[in-house]
């Protein structure tokens, strides 16, 4: 059976060329490598990420939430499949974009 985790990744506002919000569906039996990817621009439009003819779509595997809330400019949080799916499907992106407020390690 194969074991994936799903993350909701905020991206810190840089300009509208730049998603603010990707969801990636990672195969946790390849190292962490995305098997899908979903990028939403802050007009909310998602665009699928495709790599045809490989089997992920990402060039390295992608770190855990813990690594990437290290980083100033990104917020990641686990998600559900079902909410993953619902991204997937859409076209428009209507749950939240807006970046969370970090709380500082004390």
């Amino acid at each position: 059976m194969e074991q994936l985790e799903y993350i909701k990744c905020y991206w810190n506002y840089i300009d509208d060329e730049t998603p603010i919000v990707i969801f990636y569906e990672i195969d946790l039996e390849n190292e962490r490598y995305a098997t899908r990817m979903i990028e939403v621009f802050s007009d909310r439009k998602t665009i699928p990420v495709l790599e045809d003819g490989f089997e992920f779509i990402t060039e390295t595997p992608v770190p855990t939430i813990d690594d990437i809330n290290k980083e100033d400019e990104f917020f990641a949080e686990i998600i559900s499949r079902e909410d993953f799916e619902e991204a997937y499907r859409c076209s428009v992106y209507s749950g939240n974009v807006w970046f969370p407020k970090k709380i500082p390690n004390v």
